[in-house]
């Protein structure tokens, strides 16, 4: 039979226990017990105690090295070199990659060249200066209040209301200055020539010897691929965009709303009719035809399958869409039937279309030989 214990039984036969655990973990820490049996006891705890002990403290460093790392800005500058920053310091350092030595301190802030120069500019103190990024050396001390990347040679740095240029031992390359104006966004040589605007906010280019290679007549120019520029007369409403080759020379002599200089294309303008016309840098008209989509259209034929499901056809000719979001109709061979001035293009039958024009609720109805059947208000 099984026997009940009252609740003050159990009670004392607990604190026993706990009487019993306390006092073998005394024996094991008593000196005077120096049994084999204790020795083995006490150098098991001892193992156990540093064991923990080293996995606390490297769980402690993992954490603060990565806690470190997460808040910390590294800036590659060379295969030797990188700026650290940690998140909320006002400065950094240039650490050697390898050897974990900082060649230079105190350093706010770098801008890398956009060619391969081998100075750098760094700030300091809100002065700037140049750095060699090879070997983390001072080059220019730190004494201009605005500075700017180097580019074929040379860089811009400013003193007072002006703006010149000077050369890697930091003297100036041709001895003119010109005012700092805050539309010129970068200094920067583009090539051999630079944009610099004047003081009624008209831009041009300068040569390395500090004339005007293109008079400063544009409201805008911008550098772009190949070493091409691109400018812009008007404002927002008027603006019309030419190209400049890498000569400063006129690429198109028309000035287009719209236009694009990439690496794989070359200049691509869009003119009123939406149409877009590919150029070479050789200044080239190109026949390819560019278009943003091309998609194929279908049309409900009032007619119903066995299952009554009903058949759709497609049309004869193709929407394309342009980048500026203009559509027009072209057959499947990439004939142009009709240029892009509408901005929504819908399938009625199999030759036969809606044509929509922007902001406007009216449209055309178009057959595939792009001829206006029949206008449309809507």
């Amino acid at each position: 039979m099984n026997q009940k214990i009252t609740f003050k039984e159990w009670l004392a036969n607990f604190f026993k226990g706990i009487w019993q655990a306390l006092c073998w973990v005394g024996r094991a820490f008593n000196p005077k017990y120096k049994t084999t049996f204790w020795r083995v006891v006490w150098a098991a705890i001892t193992i156990c105690v540093v064991t923990v002990t080293c996995i606390l403290v490297h769980s402690y460093y993992i954490y603060n090295l990565r806690h470190d790392y997460r808040n910390t800005e590294t800036q590659r500058i060379s295969a030797n070199l990188t700026f650290v920053k940690k998140s909320g310091d006002k400065t950094g350092f240039i650490k050697n990659f390898h050897t974990g030595e900082a060649v230079a301190k105190d350093i706010e802030w770098i801008a890398l060249p956009t060619d391969e120069d081998s100075l750098v500019v760094f700030s300091r103190k809100d002065k700037r200066g140049y750095l060699n990024r090879f070997s983390g050396e001072i080059a220019i001390p730190a004494k201009f209040p605005k500075a700017w990347v180097f580019s074929s040679g040379v860089a811009s740095v400013a003193e007072g209301n002006s703006v010149y240029f000077i050369d890697h031992s930091g003297k100036p390359v041709n001895g003119k200055k010109f005012l700092f104006h805050p539309k010129t966004r970068a200094y920067v040589y583009h090539g051999d020539y630079c944009a610099i605007a004047t003081d009624n906010g008209k831009m041009g280019l300068i040569d390395k010897s500090g004339n005007w290679a293109v008079e400063p007549t544009y409201d805008w120019i911008c550098s772009e691929a190949k070493n091409f520029w691109k400018a812009r007369k008007g404002n927002s409403e008027t603006e019309l965009w030419y190209a400049l080759n890498d000569k400063a020379k006129l690429v198109t002599e028309t000035g287009y709303p719209q236009m694009e200089i990439t690496e794989d294309l070359g200049i691509v303008v869009t003119p009123p009719n939406h149409l877009q016309v590919a150029y070479d840098f050789n200044g080239e008209k190109s026949d390819q035809f560019l278009c943003r989509d091309l998609e194929k259209m279908y049309y409900d034929k009032d007619e119903w399958d066995e299952e009554g499901n009903k058949i759709i056809d497609a049309t004869t000719l193709m929407r394309y869409r342009m980048s500026d979001g203009y559509e027009g109709l072209c057959t499947v061979d990439g004939d142009i039937i009709t240029e892009p001035i509408y901005w929504e293009v819908m399938p009625i039958t199999k030759d036969i279309y809606l044509c929509k024009y922007k902001d406007a609720s009216a449209g055309v109805i178009v057959n595939s030989k792009g001829e206006i059947v029949q206008h449309q208000n809507l």
